[in-house]
């Protein structure tokens, strides 16, 4: 299976995406049971998240053990380690992880889509899809454990069995759809006798909670290896948040509270009555297209970044080297007064209006050479184009196939 084929799509496979959307997606849970315990191996297997943390360079956070519904301090797994004068701080303690692990504590990877290439291109396939911020943790728990304490997540959640078997017990949500700013009080929260859905995952299954199911897992003779693709949506919170920062613009909205607002009866009985006023003068005819895009500028352009490549000889990037687009990638192009402006990985980057009809080759190419790129600009320049986009991660070159 290649890279490319790691979308909603191949996690859903028995159902389409216009399903999912309409019965689970942030209603309720989906479970499905394969029978197949090789689908993931595509992905990421139970050996490859052995040999990461066996690398001598895994050092924390990337590694972080788990026990309770608390993580452990660095200093309980990790030393330093000192090469000459140079030293690595908190690198893995393997004596001790293992040790841990055998008694109960749960191996967590953190953000590992960074570190994986085909997780991290399922993740961006998945914010293309959605447009929602996509990451992955990976969880190794041991035989006769549990990880955590019964919680809800902030985000929506896909869970991948990856190897061995886990118990899920899923509780309604105690608030529907928490936003991100609501966590989970478990000083507030008692779980019901009899749980929504229980279930043991096993090896190809799929879960996916929208976010506030309460849940808690537990594994029984044998030791337990999941991943967890999380989304974490923008909602219309933050669409309105974009409203209220584009009223600093009114003066009137600018002026202080009344003095003594809060504690002198006849100013506070004025309150409601001016703010109504407010509402409606600034609320009518508000210019929803502004506010949307805006907010959907902002929100392309504080995408994560993700990794660029690194080429030592660069420069052998030459009129007949074989490039395309790396697809993972989230980009716009945009004309801006005499400047064409490429959104690209978070950053907004500055082009002469002269190279826009080779950028636009680029993008809607499969693959091409710098001497076969169409443009108003000289072979040397589409040379020059290329090898900075390929420092910035935009293009790719063949030999190389879609890296992130």
């Amino acid at each position: 299976m290649s890279a490319a084929d790691f979308d909603l799509g191949w996690l859903l496979q028995s159902l389409t995406s216009e399903e999912f959307f309409a019965r689970h997606w942030e209603r309720e849970p989906l479970l499905l049971q394969r029978g197949k315990p090789d689908f993931y191996d595509s992905l990421v297997r139970l050996t490859d998240l052995e040999a990461f943390i066996s690398r001598g360079d895994a050092r924390h956070p990337a590694v972080r053990l788990a026990r309770g519904g608390a993580f452990y301090p660095p200093a309980a797994f990790t030393h330093d380690l000192k090469y000459g004068d140079e030293v690595f701080r908190e690198a893995l303690d393997l004596e001790r992880v293992h040790a841990e692990y055998s008694s109960g504590a749960t191996i967590v990877l953190p953000a590992w889509h960074r570190s994986w290439p085909a997780l991290g291109r399922l993740c961006a396939q998945l914010e293309t899809q959605l447009d929602h911020p996509a990451h992955a943790n990976a969880y190794l728990t041991p035989a006769r454990a549990a990880g955590f304490t019964p919680h809800y997540d902030t985000h929506e959640v896909f869970i991948l069995q990856i190897a061995g078997r886990k118990r899920w017990r899923v509780y309604l949500p105690p608030l529907p759809l928490p936003h991100r700013s609501q966590p989970f009080a478990p000083e507030d929260y008692v779980a019901p006798a009899v749980p929504t859905l229980e279930v043991d995952l096993t090896p190809g299954d799929l879960l996916y909670l929208p976010r506030g199911y309460v849940h808690t897992t537990t594994t029984a003779e044998q030791p337990s290896t999941h991943l967890t693709i999380g989304v974490t949506v923008y909602t219309w919170i933050e669409v309105l948040t974009e409203f209220l920062q584009s009223t600093v613009a009114a003066p009137e909205l600018r002026q202080g509270l009344p003095p003594g607002f809060a504690w002198r009866a006849a100013v506070r009985a004025e309150l409601p009555q001016r703010l109504a006023h407010l509402l409606q003068r600034h609320c009518e005819g508000v210019d929803t297209d502004a506010i949307l895009e805006r907010f959907i500028n902002r929100v392309v352009a504080a995408r994560p970044r993700r990794p660029q490549h690194f080429l030592a000889h660069h420069h052998a990037i030459g009129r007949e080297t074989q490039l395309s687009r790396v697809r993972a990638v989230h980009y716009l192009t945009a004309r801006e007064q005499d400047d064409l402006i490429l959104v690209l990985n978070g950053r907004r980057i500055r082009l002469q209006p002269a190279v826009e009809s080779t950028l636009a080759a680029m993008c809607r190419l499969e693959s091409f050479t710098p001497q076969t790129l169409p443009g108003d600009i000289s072979l040397e320049a589409r040379i020059s184009l290329a090898r900075f986009l390929y420092g910035l991660g935009f293009l790719q070159t063949a030999d190389r196939g879609d890296c992130l």
